[in-house]
């Protein structure tokens, strides 16, 4: 599917899938939208602007070239944006060429961010007289850098309901061990994300031909970047805690089981001698003929567990 975006007196008009030749006639395009293109479609783009895709392999690579890529005649960028899941978030690579004026996004599946993108830019004031593919992209970039705030402040939500489930102790079981590790890995995702967005708006701030304005914008972004860095870092740092602190409690609620079977034990080991001792097979034994041998060694049993079970209490350790 290829959505193309024109402006016409101020306003924004989508064009959807239009046909191969109604291109030349589709006046002042800023933004082409490629989302799960055939690979006809594909093609027709590449060789209308003169331009070619990230492969599949490129868009997995982590260097520096393969996120940004400036030449003489465009502006090349590779993102993942994240996709909010029922537990887990998920990374869809999407791929940002600026060509003079005219921005062209390449993604695979649907993000709620062009959406919303979309109704900024209907809403007006986003972009400038001039280059207006970089305006959109700025305000693909606004509109990410939101998403990933709600994303952190949902984290933040189930982190907050993991500590009340921990505190109050009712919840030392597997799925909370696993619903905090599921947390870290978003994190780490979220942040992944966010640090190839610093670096990709790093590079834009370097080239001098964008506008005051743009900078601006551009300064802005980056600072908002640096806010939901550390953000979450935080959240990273708490997750981290909080998994301590459940393996601290699991730890405690162990010691407890083992001191209990160990006290036990300790208990019934004099009754244990006792009986043992008294039930050898030896001929020669002077308390079996003793008419008050059998309340005695019962007493005897009693009398040894009530003396550790006292000894235990005294030192608290019951």
């Amino acid at each position: 599917m290829i959505r193309a975006y024109t402006l016409t007196e101020g306003k924004i008009f989508q064009h959807k899938n239009p046909a191969f030749d109604e291109w030349e006639t589709l006046p002042n395009v800023i933004w082409i939208d490629l989302q799960s293109p055939s690979q006809e479609e594909k093609e027709f783009i590449e060789r209308l602007y003169k331009i070619e895709f990230f492969t599949s392999q490129e868009v997995q690579e982590i260097e520096s070239s393969s996120r940004f890529l400036e030449t003489d005649t465009t502006i090349e960028i590779n993102l993942g944006f994240l996709q909010n899941g029922s537990q887990e978030l998920s990374i869809q690579n999407v791929t940002f060429i600026l060509v003079g004026n005219v921005l062209i996004t390449y993604r695979q599946g649907d993000l709620k961010t062009f959406a919303e993108t979309v109704r900024r830019l209907k809403a007006g004031g986003s972009l400038e007289k001039k280059e207006h593919g970089l305006g959109v992209f700025l305000t693909l970039l606004e509109a990410r850098i939101d998403s990933d705030a709600d994303l952190i402040e949902g984290i933040n939500r189930r982190l907050n309901q993991f500590s009340k489930e921990l505190i109050a102790r009712k919840a030392l079981n597997e799925d909370l061990l696993l619903g905090i590790a599921q947390q870290q890995e978003n994190v780490m995702l979220l942040h992944q994300t966010i640090t190839e967005k610093q670096r990709v708006v790093a590079s834009l701030l370097r080239i001098d031909e964008f506008t005051p304005l743009q900078q601006e914008r551009l300064k802005i972004i980056i600072k908002d970047v640096a806010s939901l860095l550390q953000h979450s870092q935080f959240s990273s740092e708490r997750l981290e805690y909080m998994q301590n602190t459940f393996l601290g409690l699991v730890n405690i609620e162990q010691n407890t089981v083992i001191k209990i079977f160990t006290v036990v034990t300790v208990v019934f080991m004099p009754p244990t001698l006792i009986a043992s001792i008294y039930g050898m097979n030896f001929q020669h034994m002077p308390e079996l003929q003793w008419v008050g041998g059998y309340p005695s060694a019962i007493g005897l049993m009693l009398l040894s567990s009530l003396a550790f079970l006292w000894y235990f209490k005294r030192k608290k350790w019951l």
